[in-house]
């Protein structure tokens, strides 16, 4: 996720509470970036401009000033519920809260928020640079400008975004489990 969006020209935060996650996460991204440059993906300006969009931070407070942000933790409700608690209480009113859970409910992580109008999942696949599609999952309560900047957002950075209902394995886990 991180190094799609910053090969789109966005500045990416990366915060994760273990301080040892993002050093290595961000060795990941520029090994990736390096490889697309050896391929010929892309020149070497290019990949040296991709890295420098990436931003290591070291508290959520860095997060202040972000437009979205993309949560990707552990898939337990209570601790994306609490994350997300806890970022409205750092971020401004305009910023969209996502989570890219591929299994649980945005309603369920959303409950105790206070502006659910402004959350929603942006479900991503493995390897992400190439996937190219992205779930876009409100719930009932999110705000159909929410879903219209996701998906535009999405979008731009060169992947489908597809709307699924907010449901348990939303539109393509819960398709592919079927088939």
């Amino acid at each position: 996720i991180v190094q799609l969006f910053a090969q789109a020209g966005h500045t990416v935060r990366v915060f994760d509470a273990f301080a040892d996650a993002v050093p290595k996460a961000l060795a990941s991204v520029h090994a990736l970036i390096e490889k697309g440059v050896v391929r010929g993906q892309f020149t070497a300006e290019q990949g040296a401009a991709f890295k420098a969009e990436i931003r290591p931070c070291k508290t959520l407070e860095e997060l202040a000033d972000c437009d979205v942000v993309i949560e990707a933790i552990v898939e337990d409700v209570a601790a994306k519920r609490a994350l997300f608690i806890a970022l409205e209480n750092i971020v401004s009113r305009r910023c969209i809260l996502t989570t890219n859970t591929s299994s649980l409910t945005v309603a369920e992580i959303a409950a105790g928020c206070r502006h659910p109008d402004r959350i929603a999942a942006l479900h991503f696949f493995n390897p992400v640079p190439l996937m190219k599609v992205a779930e876009v999952v409100p719930t009932v309560k999110t705000a159909p400008e929410t879903v219209e900047v996701l998906r535009a957002l999405v979008e731009h950075a060169g992947h489908r975004a597809v709307v699924a209902a907010d449901q348990p394995g939303f539109l393509i886990n819960h398709a592919g489990r079927g088939y």
